[in-house]
């Protein structure tokens, strides 16, 4: 039963998002009574928020140890190379979604299910309170109130001293590991779940919405902000392909055609793990030296997701926009800083878009049920995510490449198992 769950679990979500849209016009009363399933959901998706966020951030900063102390020079760039990645995506997001604004004028019932919201309500979200609250004196109180944002900088923190302590951590690095495992396997059991619980949220949703007869200007609203997220996929995809043509000395179409297998391979498997032989031996085609490939693209799929940090970034705007909250600039600054950090957590889990879009939506009080409006968009937009990682980060090996002269000394890291959907 299980297994037959698993094998056609993207279908049963797919049709209950058409029941669930279908009965929550025709009887949109009968939603009320349900919306408690889409509630367990919910509350089941942030149990195992917190021990995922810890572990998978320890588990791959603490990682990096052996190859950080082995090539130092090689290290700092690719770091550097990933920063400037994330900061270029998320502003990528900042740009499009205040332009375009694709959120405004659009109700919220459909997140809100009838439910009493205060559009004021902005927590931690001017400096002086971001920083005390991301450097809290009582880490278990953080825990206890949910306050994820500070757990993400302990975790970081504790990831950057077990790569500085080195063998001594590996203990604590085994422990992270473990503990990541198992709360993915956990995980895989919850997302089982999620036909149940998105047609639970998303029918008291449409209910809502269609009874207010807003339901029409919602569905116009989703689908603009799909749009301006594949905008700006492209866009940031667009600017690592002109760097890579400019710094390499090669023809842009010669690159594309080179990375077909690799874009097919990842929008067909939506995981960079599946995709890393193809877009290693891609790599080492448009010029990349073969150490720095086999050094930087693992490192890269677990760390370097610009695609998830810039679909935080823009589904918390979408939503803020929604919602009516008026964020201003140096508000997004310090939502941008954190979806940075909440996509470092990521580090590769099953489903991480929904599990670090809590980071971000509890920092302005965006209700968890908009992850389930998300949660069937996704499926689709979660495979050109992956396109534009990989080759992002294919593109950042050869720039990388180009600029260092290290021994011709091939360094073959451990690959550890990397989920779907980085």
């Amino acid at each position: 039963m299980i297994a037959k769950l698993k094998k056609y679990n993207s279908r049963l979500v797919l049709l209950s998002l058409a029941l669930a849209i279908l009965m929550g016009i025709l009887i949109p009363t009968w939603f009320q009574s349900l919306k408690f399933l889409g509630d367990l959901f919910i509350n089941l998706l942030k149990l195992f928020a917190l021990p995922l966020i810890c572990s998978a951030l320890v588990a791959s900063l603490g990682g990096m140890s052996g190859g950080l102390a082995n090539l130092k020079a090689l290290s700092k760039k690719t770091i550097s190379y990933m920063l400037i990645s994330e900061v270029a995506a998320v502003a990528i997001a900042l740009v499009l979604f205040n332009v375009l604004t694709p959120g405004v004028g659009s109700r919220p019932d459909l997140i809100l299910n009838g439910q009493p919201y205060e559009t004021t309500v902005h927590h931690g979200l001017d400096l002086t309170q971001f920083l005390l609250s991301i450097f809290p004196d009582n880490i278990f109180a953080a825990l206890t109130n949910f306050e994820l944002m500070p757990v993400v900088v302990f975790s970081i923190m504790f990831g950057i001293g077990c790569t500085l302590i080195g063998e001594k951590a590996k203990p604590l690095i085994l422990l992270a590991t473990g503990i990541r495992d198992v709360s993915t396997k956990c995980l895989n059991g919850v997302m089982l779940l999620a036909p149940l619980g998105i047609f639970a949220l998303v029918g008291a949703g449409v209910a809502q919405s269609y009874l207010s007869g807003d339901l029409k200007a919602n569905f116009v609203a989703l689908c603009g902000f799909v749009a301006v997220l594949f905008l700006g996929l492209f866009l940031h995809a667009l600017w690592q392909l002109i760097a890579v043509a400019m710094i390499s000395k090669q023809n842009i179409w010669h690159i594309l055609r080179q990375s077909v297998p690799v874009f097919s391979t990842a929008f067909g498997t939506s995981s960079s793990v599946a995709t890393l032989p193809i877009a290693m031996a891609t790599a080492d085609q448009l010029k990349s030296k073969p150490f720095a490939t086999r050094f930087m693209l693992p490192l890269c799929a677990s760390i370097n997701v610009g695609g998830m940090m810039m679909y935080e970034m823009a589904a918390v705007l979408f939503f803020a926009q929604m919602l009516g909250l008026d964020l201003s600039i140096s508000q997004q600054l310090l939502l941008a800083m954190a979806c940075i950090l909440g996509g470092m957590a990521e580090g590769g889990i099953p489903e991480t878009s929904m599990v670090s879009l809590v980071v971000v939506f509890r920092i302005v009080n965006i209700p968890l049920s908009a992850i389930t409006i998300l949660l069937p968009l996704d499926r689709i937009i979660d495979r050109v995510r992956t396109m534009v990682n990989i080759f992002g980060n294919m593109c950042g090996v050869i720039i990388v490449s180009q600029s260092l002269t290290l021994p011709d000394e091939v360094i073959e890291p451990v690959l550890e198992n990397q989920p779907d959907g980085v």
